[in-house]
């Protein structure tokens, strides 16, 4: 056979000599003599096998023996086969997604991955906890539909596209409207100025972009237009409400808080103990327990009458004080309430 060593001739003759010596044919003793010895000897050996008592205790055994389970290592095998050939699906998914997103970041409306590339952005969305940093990503998402107008626009698109990329925008400015209202109104104000001058560069953009789209994408444009007026106005409104109280009605629409249409603003008193009072009705009575009322010249001694509440403690002449004196106004500091006093009637304190 091809491969295996070859038994060289002479062997063969000394093996077939040998087997004749062996079976008792003619052969040399003087150089078979040891082998043919040895042969004798074994013929005599007498080789028994177990006895009847072994042979059923073995038999026995076998028969109690638990059978072999080569199939549940099968099924084993069958499983952990299974497992890697899941485990390497489940890479080859997430390679092609990323790559997918990868290619995706340039598409436009009306391109296959198109859906690929607003499904990512929408699941950032979910990556993001804090209420302003989500409402800029909407921002920057509909500020990111005009840009892909713009190029389709240097395309040559089709309507539907354009159709497309509007009313994506038109849902991402209202959504990031709607809550950084929310969260300029409860929070940082500062946050209303950025949305209005937000507002107005998307009005400027969409507005130099206009005379480039299909006849029958101009009136829908001009929709998205109004949207941006009415969110400019609406962050101006309110960001013009930030030193009011309250500065939004309690209401809301879709783009948010609607403002207060009364303003109640704050008034600081130089006078008073507290740096931030409440505007309050000139006529209304003030307290001055602690200033001290002028005396008027040449008037005789006076006793201090007791004071009432809502009245300041006013020295007041005997009774029997002619009332022809002139009338008198003397200035004070705070605006106090006209008072007439008995038997002054030429006198009065405040304006």
């Amino acid at each position: 056979m091809a491969g295996k060593r070859q038994t060289p001739r002479w062997r063969h003759r000394e093996h077939e000599r040998f087997a004749r010596a062996v079976e008792g044919g003619p052969h040399d003793a003087a150089e078979l003599g040891d082998e043919l010895a040895v042969v004798a000897l074994l013929k005599q050996v007498r080789i028994e096998g177990p006895d009847q008592a072994t042979r059923e205790r073995m038999r026995q055994r076998i028969l109690t023996a638990e059978p072999p389970t080569p199939l549940a290592t099968r099924r084993i095998s069958a499983r952990a086969r299974l497992a890697v050939a899941a485990a390497a699906v489940l890479c080859l998914i997430m390679s092609l997604a990323g790559m997918s997103v990868l290619l995706s970041r340039d598409a436009l409306p009306g391109d296959p991955l198109y859906g690929v590339k607003r499904t990512a952005e929408s699941a950032s969305l979910g990556f993001v906890f804090n209420d302003e940093s989500r409402a800029l990503k909407h921002l920057e998402f509909a500020a990111a539909r005009i840009t892909e107008m713009e190029a389709l626009a240097e395309r040559g698109a089709r309507s539907s596209d354009h159709l497309t990329a509007l009313t994506d925008h038109d849902a991402d400015a209202t959504e990031g409207t709607r809550e950084l209202t929310t969260y300029g109104t409860n929070g940082d104000g500062r946050v209303l100025a950025s949305l209005r001058d937000w507002a107005q560069s998307q009005t400027a953009r969409l507005t130099a972009l206009r005379p480039r789209l299909p006849a029958d994408v101009v009136d829908r444009a001009n929709g998205s237009l109004a949207l941006l007026g009415r969110i400019a106005q609406r962050a101006d409104e309110l960001d013009a409400r930030t030193a009011c109280s309250p500065i939004t009605s309690g209401e809301t629409d879709g783009l948010g808080p609607l403002p207060a249409q009364d303003c109640s603003k704050i008034v600081v008193d130089p006078n008073a103990s507290s740096s931030r009072i409440p505007s309050t009705d000139p006529t209304t009575p003030g307290s001055s327990s602690g200033t001290s009322s002028p005396s008027v010249p040449g008037s005789p001694p006076q006793q201090a009458q007791p004071t009432t509440p809502g009245q300041l403690p006013l020295p007041l002449p005997p009774v029997n004080t002619p009332s022809t004196q002139p009338g008198i106004t003397i200035p004070l500091p705070l605006p106090l309430p006209s008072i007439s006093l008995p038997g002054l009637p030429g006198i009065s304190f405040g304006n």
